[in-house]
């Protein structure tokens, strides 16, 4: 027979970042939260530490980190006269699974978009002109602007405690930030991570092939830009787990 448990205000389903986050508002607006999560917790030391983190079969080709297709899955159709059948093997769509979501999928890794992906199609048409997008192509764009995003941007990195370093502060470049950031009202919450030998390795063979971040600069002493990310930060680490507040793309650095 099932238990009935208590009655609270809110149930959350799913436990990542948007759900950690609006765990965190209801709590401090003093109302009684639950989240449910059908995967389970996750830790550096038995997820993420190495050697297990570069189990390749494991990650890659098993998708230990993302939904089990075989348990549930979605289903898809074309359009409405098909019948809807299930999607039972991962491509480039990864749902994942697991306490933090898609901020344990993504390592934890956060972006801003900048008004080159939100303004694509005029952006495209500024540059080449009106006629450059086929008619029948829907690329649209978003409708609102970075500047809009940005006080948003802000509040939730220093909700999550992101770390990194700022490249661009109030339209003023920063030495040591990615120059190519749109501009932020602030520093990051926390500075950025030390970076590991892999990348401390990676680095050293990228500028010894002339590589680097900054097109048209090659063997240049400038260092790595530092990756934003909660992942290892203690202040993101107590968010997601005791209160539930904090629970695409990786930088390219060392490419042209």
């Amino acid at each position: 027979m099932a238990a009935r448990l208590k009655e609270v205000d809110v149930v959350i389903v799913g436990l990542g970042w948007t759900g950690g986050i609006l765990a965190k508002e209801f709590s401090a607006a003093g109302l009684k939260v639950v989240a449910l999560e059908r995967g389970g917790p996750r830790s550096t030391e038995a997820d993420f530490g190495l050697p297990s983190v570069r189990d390749e079969l494991r990650y890659q080709f098993r998708h230990d980190l993302m939904m089990n297709t075989q348990k549930d899955t979605l289903t898809i159709r074309n359009n409405p006269s098909q019948e809807a059948l299930p999607m039972r093997r991962l491509g480039s769509f990864l749902p994942g699974e697991g306490v933090g979501g898609a901020g344990v999928h993504w390592n934890g890794h956060t972006w801003r978009w900048t008004d080159m992906e939100f303004k694509v199609r005029s952006l495209y048409e500024e540059r080449y002109g009106k006629g450059y997008i086929p008619a029948d192509m829907t690329i649209q764009d978003w409708g609102i602007s970075y500047a809009e995003l940005e006080p948003y941007y802000d509040r939730f990195e220093y909700v999550a405690g992101i770390s990194g370093k700022a490249g661009n502060l109030k339209g003023k470049v920063v030495p040591g930030g990615n120059p190519f950031e749109g501009p932020r009202a602030r520093e990051y919450p926390l500075p950025p991570l030390a970076p590991s030998l892999a990348c401390e390795l990676f680095d050293k063979a990228s500028r010894n092939g002339g590589y680097h971040p900054s097109r048209g600069r090659p063997r240049t002493r400038r260092g790595p830009i530092p990756i934003r990310t909660a992942r290892s930060s203690a202040r993101a680490s107590t968010a997601a787990i005791a209160s539930a507040s904090a629970a695409r793309r990786m930088q390219k650095a060392a490419r042209t």
